[in-house]
C-alpha cells in the first residue's frame, strides 16, 4: 500500500477508488431519501385514500339528511381541512355532491322503482398553509341510493283506529269484519279490532293477503282480547299475510307527513275563491270556481199550521182556508241565507309529472287520469264522481292483479300485460277527504248529480293529514283529525219546494223553505215561550215505510189540526236539519242510505280511521231526537229494514306504489335511533369510478 501510495499512478488509483466508493456512497444516500421520500408520499396517498372513505361514508349520511330536508335543491358541497402540526402541512379535502333520478328495479317488466341516486367525489390538496396547495392523485367516487318511503307503501294506514267519536265514548272503536278484504300492506299506530260478523267470505271474518303490523296488537272486537291469544290455531285465516305486533317489536311510524313539498313545486289554482271545481279528462282539466255570498237576513214566518204539498193546499183552499189568516202566527226566524256564484275557471293541460294546489278554498275533484298527477288542499277535499286511470279499464286492477292468490303462499297472482305503465294519482288534503252524497253540478246547469249514491270506484293514493288541535278544542280535537269518510252519515227527510197556487190571488206560486215556515230555527232559542217548545226544530223517531222520520211522514194529530189554534197546539213530527244535507230539503222518499260499493285501487292514509259504513243507531250521535249539531248529536236513528248508511267496502292495493308515488306525495318517517327520523330508506352504498362523475 505504501509503494502505492508513493507510486504516482498507485495515487491516481487512489484517488479514483476514493471517488467510486464517493459516488457509491452519494447514490445510496439519495436512494435511502428516495426510499424514504417514497414512502412518505405513498403513506400519504395512503392516509388519503382512508381519510377519504371516512369522509365520503359521512358524506352519504349527511346529504341523505340535506335531501331530506329539501330535494328539490341540489346537496350541497363540502370542505375539511386537516393541519398536521409536527410537519406543518395543510391537507384540504373537496367535496362536491350531485343527484340524479334513477329506476334501479322492474315491477312486472312495467314501472320501475324510483330512486335517487347521490354521487359524491372527493379529492386532496396539500401544502403548506398560505401556500400553493398540490393536488393529491387519490381521487374517489361514491354512490348512494336513496329510494322515498311514502305514504302510498301502504294499503291502508291510520294513526288512531278509534273513531271521530271517541270524545263521547274512549270505547268508540272502528272494526275490521267480515265483508273486509284488503290485499296490500296495511299498519296503524294504534290497537285494530277484529269483529266476526257481516258475512263475506271468510267465515264473518275479514281477509287480510299481505302483511298486517300495528304497534299496538290485534284484538278481538268486543272481549279486547290479543286476537292471536284468543285463536291460536285460525289467526292465520285471517292474517294470511302475516301479523306482526308490538310485542314482536314493531315500532310506531312516525306520522307527520306534510305538504311542504307538493305546495312548494305545484301549480296553484284557485286563490281568492271559496270552492274549486275540477274535472279531469286525461290530461285535459276544467275548472270552475264557487264563492259563498250572504244574501242578507231573511224572515221567515212561522204559522201553527202550514201545508206541505200540493194537495194540501188545494184541500185547504177548496174549503174556503188561507193558513196565512186562519193558523196563529207563532214566530218569527230571523236567517242568513247565504247561496254560491260559480264562475267559469278556464282550463289546465297536465303534462307528463303535474301538481296542484289548492290553498284558499275546499276542493272538489273527479275524473280520468292520465300520467301522473297530485292534486292537494289546505282545506277538505270532495269526491264528486269516480277517479280513474286512461290505461286501466275500470273494475280493473292497475297493476296487473288477476283477483287470483297462489293457494299455496296466498300470494297475489299477476298478469304484467295487464299492468298500467304510466297512470299515478295522488290527493293529499291538510284536512279530510270525504265522498260527497249528492250535488249540483255548475258545469251541468245546476242538474242534481248523485253518482256517488250507486258506487263509486277511486284509484290512486289518498292522505287525510289533520291534526286535531287539542289546546283549541279539548275533548273535541278527535273531530278535527284527518279522515277519509263520506258525506251526510245521518239522513233524514225534509220538505221540498213544490209549485201550487195562493190562497190570495189563485195564481202559480212556488212555495219553497217549507220547514222554516213549520219549526222555530235553530232549535238552540231560549227565549220562545214554552208553549210553543214542541216547533223548536227536532227530530223524531224512524218510521217505518222510510227508516226515518221527516217528509213525507208527518204526525196525523199535526197533519189533521187545521188550522191548529193555541194554545194546546199539535206538533210536527220532525224534520232534517237545514242545510246538513248538501241537497236540502229531500225528501225521505229521495234519500239513500244504503250507497253501495265503495272501490279502492290504492292506498288510503289518515290520521284517524274515518267511517265507511254507519249502523245509525249509535246512541253518541242519536241521544234524544234532538238536533244539536255542535254537540255532534243528529236527531233520532235511522236504518231501513236493517240498513245503514254508506258504502260495502272493496279495497285493492296498487302494488305499483311500492316502486313508484304520484308528484311529491307526503313521505313515512321511520326511526332511527331515538330522535332521529328519515323518509329514505337506503337502498344501496358503491364505489364508482371517479372518471363517472
Amino acid at each position: 500500500m505504501k509503494k502505492m501510495l508513493l507510486n504516482e499512478k498507485g495515487s491516481i488509483l487512489v484517488m479514483a477508488a476514493a471517488i467510486v466508493l464517493a459516488i457509491i456512497s452519494a447514490v445510496s444516500a439519495w436512494s435511502l431519501v428516495g426510499m424514504v421520500s417514497n414512502s412518505e408520499i405513498q403513506t400519504q396517498y395512503d392516509h388519503d385514500a382512508i381519510q377519504e372513505e371516512l369522509l365520503l361514508r359521512s358524506e352519504a349520511l349527511r346529504s341523505h339528511y340535506a335531501i331530506e330536508q329539501n330535494s328539490t335543491y341540489p346537496p350541497p358541497p363540502r370542505e375539511v381541512s386537516i393541519l398536521d402540526e409536527t410537519g406543518g402541512r395543510q391537507t384540504v379535502y373537496e367535496i362536491k355532491n350531485k343527484k340524479e333520478q334513477r329506476f334501479v328495479t322492474i315491477f312486472l317488466g312495467q314501472a320501475g322503482e324510483q330512486a335517487i341516486a347521490v354521487k359524491s367525489f372527493i379529492e386532496a390538496k396539500r401544502g403548506r398553509p398560505r401556500s400553493i396547495l398540490y393536488t393529491s392523485p387519490v381521487k374517489r367516487l361514491t354512490e348512494r341510493l336513496i329510494r322515498n318511503e311514502s305514504l302510498a307503501q301502504y294499503q291502508y294506514f291510520s294513526n288512531f283506529e278509534k273513531s271521530e267519536n271517541e270524545e263521547g265514548n274512549p270505547n268508540e272503536l272502528v272494526k275490521f269484519w267480515g265483508p273486509d278484504v284488503l290485499n296490500g300492506p296495511v299498519h296503524s299506530n294504534d290497537d285494530i279490532y277484529i269483529q266476526h260478523a257481516g258475512g263475506g267470505n271468510n267465515n264473518n271474518r275479514p281477509t287480510f293477503y299481505s302483511m298486517v303490523t300495528t304497534a299496538g296488537r290485534a284484538r278481538e272486537f268486543g272481549s279486547n282480547q290479543p286476537y292471536k291469544e284468543a285463536y291460536p290455531n285460525t289467526w292465520q285465516e285471517v292474517f294470511r299475510g302475516g301479523l306482526q305486533e308490538s310485542i314482536d317489536n314493531v315500532q310506531e311510524i312516525i306520522f307527520n307527513p306534510d305538504a311542504e313539498e307538493l305546495k312548494a313545486n305545484a301549480q296553484w289554482v284557485g286563490n281568492g275563491h271559496d270552492i274549486v271545481y275540477a274535472k279531469i279528462n286525461g290530461g285535459a282539466i276544467q275548472l270552475m270556481y264557487g264563492d259563498i255570498v250572504s244574501l242578507g237576513t231573511q224572515e221567515f214566518e212561522v204559522y201553527s199550521w202550514y201545508p206541505a204539498n200540493h194537495d194540501e193546499v188545494m184541500d185547504v183552499i177548496d174549503n174556503g182556508g188561507n193558513w196565512f189568516e186562519d193558523t196563529d202566527n207563532i214566530w218569527t226566524n230571523e236567517i242568513v241565507i247565504y247561496d254560491t256564484i260559480w264562475t267559469d275557471g278556464g282550463a289546465l293541460s297536465a303534462g307528463a309529472s303535474s301538481a296542484y294546489w289548492v290553498n284558499d278554498a275546499e276542493l272538489w275533484i273527479e275524473g280520468n287520469i292520465s300520467n301522473k298527477m297530485t292534486w292537494g288542499c289546505a282545506d277538505t277535499i270532495f269526491i264528486t264522481n269516480d277517479i280513474t286511470y286512461t290505461n286501466t279499464t275500470i273494475g280493473d286492477w292497475p297493476d296487473g292483479f288477476t283477483g287470483q292468490y297462489d293457494p299455496q303462499t296466498n300470494e297475489p297472482i299477476y298478469n304484467p300485460e295487464n299492468a298500467n305503465p304510466s297512470d299515478f294519482f295522488g290527493l293529499v288534503s291538510e284536512q279530510k277527504i270525504i265522498i260527497r252524497y249528492k250535488h249540483r253540478d255548475p258545469f251541468e246547469d245546476f242538474v242534481k248529480q248523485d253518482w256517488n249514491c250507486n258506487g263509486v270506484y277511486i284509484y290512486g293514493a289518498y292522505a287525510a293529514m289533520a291534526e286535531g288541535d287539542i289546546g283549541l278544542y279539548g275533548n273535541e280535537a278527535c273531530h278535527y283529525d284527518g279522515i277519509f269518510t263520506f258525506q251526510y252519515h245521518h239522513w233524514h227527510g225534509s220538505t221540498p219546494s213544490f209549485d201550487s197556487i195562493s190562497p190570495y190571488t189563485g195564481n202559480d206560486t212556488t212555495y219553497t223553505y217549507i220547514d222554516l215556515h213549520k219549526y222555530i230555527f235553530p232549535p238552540s232559542i231560549s227565549y220562545s215561550p214554552p208553549a210553543l217548545n214542541g216547533f223548536k226544530l227536532h227530530g223524531n223517531n224512524p218510521v217505518p215505510a222510510y227508516g226515518t222520520c221527516g217528509y213525507p211522514s208527518e204526525s196525523i194529530a199535526y197533519a189533521t189540526s187545521y188550522p191548529n189554534n193555541g194554545p194546546n197546539y199539535a206538533v210536527p213530527y220532525g224534520t232534517d236539519y237545514p242545510w246538513y244535507n248538501p241537497v236540502w230539503p229531500e225528501s225521505a222518499e229521495d234519500l239513500v242510505g244504503e250507497r253501495g260499493t265503495l272501490h279502492i285501487y290504492g292506498a288510503i292514509a289518515q290520521r284517524r280511521r274515518g267511517y265507511i259504513h254507519r249502523s245509525g243507531t249509535d246512541p253518541f250521535n242519536h241521544p234524544n231526537n234532538e238536533w244539536d249539531i255542535q254537540d255532534y248529536h243528529y236527531d233520532g236513528t235511522h236504518s231501513l229494514n236493517g240498513a245503514g248508511t254508506g258504502y260495502d267496502k272493496d279495497y285493492s292495493y296498487d302494488n305499483r306504489l311500492l316502486y313508484v308515488q304520484p308528484p311529491y306525495y307526503p313521505q313515512v318517517y321511520e326511526g332511527w335511533g331515538e330522535v332521529t327520523t328519515s323518509s329514505f330508506s337506503r337502498k344501496a352504498w358503491s364505489y364508482k369510478s371517479p372518471g363517472d362523475w
